[in-house]
């Protein structure tokens, strides 16, 4: 159990292996955001794909922590902000392979990244709406219309794959894990026979034209799920 980083030439490669649901604590968040970090400044680095093994991609956050001891649900929050902060504001392309699932919190890493690819099977559910819990929107509206982003937040339920690709979302589907990985690394390939230096200023270009906020987004969303039991 792990979260793996390797090199293949210019792409780092990171491999997410927490079965049976790779499902996150605080401290696991944690690392994924220092991981990012540190692959940023790489010099020898031009892209990041990011897999995972099991039944799903991201099972979100590991409850189990915070069912052991509720002071530890700020900690989480900061931790998931920074793992999906670190990917969104990463120097160098970061491309994720969605299979099975992105749950919950799993949503940000791929919603956080700039490209998504994923498997026939694959859907993107944010329930929190169900656990008093209402982060997710910021993230999502990245990739999908608002009013989508609306349903998915108020009812919980999943966007599956191909309606995802039709809103231009995902990149490619693929039938297997194995053609969705293939795939993975042979865009991760292209990338990184780019420029490195032209890549940093691409991607920060492309931030910059975002409409909303992210890191304000986040918080706001953060702060108003402290606040469902004090009101």
């Amino acid at each position: 159990m792990s979260i793996q980083c390797t090199k293949d030439g210019k792409v780092a490669k990171i491999h997410i292996d927490y079965p049976p649901v790779n499902a996150l604590d605080s401290s696991k968040w944690l690392h994924l955001s220092n991981i990012i970090n540190d692959l940023s400044e790489d010099k020898s680095v031009n892209v990041i794909a990011i897999t995972a093994g099991g039944k799903g991609f991201c099972g979100g956050a590991d409850k189990s922590e915070t069912n052991k001891d509720i002071g530890s649900i700020p900690r989480l929050h900061d931790h998931l902000w920074k793992a999906a902060r670190s990917i969104h504001v990463c120097n160098i392309p970061v491309i994720t392979a969605c299979h099975g699932y992105a749950f919950g919190a799993g949503v940000f890493i791929p919603a956080a990244g700039d490209f998504i690819l994923a498997s026939e099977d694959a859907y993107f559910a944010y329930p929190g709406i169900n656990f008093k819990v209402i982060v997710g929107g910021t993230h999502m509206s990245r990739l999908f219309p608002l009013n989508v982003v609306r349903k998915m937040i108020l009812t919980g339920e999943p966007l599956y794959a191909k309606e995802a690709y039709a809103y231009g979302a995902i990149t490619s589907i693929h039938k297997t894990r194995e053609d969705l990985h293939n795939a993975t690394f042979e865009l991760a390939k292209i990338i990184s026979s780019k420029d490195r230096q032209s890549l940093l200023l691409a991607k920060k270009s492309l931030n910059s034209i975002e409409a909303i906020d992210i890191d304000a987004g986040f918080k706001s969303e953060q702060q108003l799920t402290m606040n469902i039991d004090s009101e």
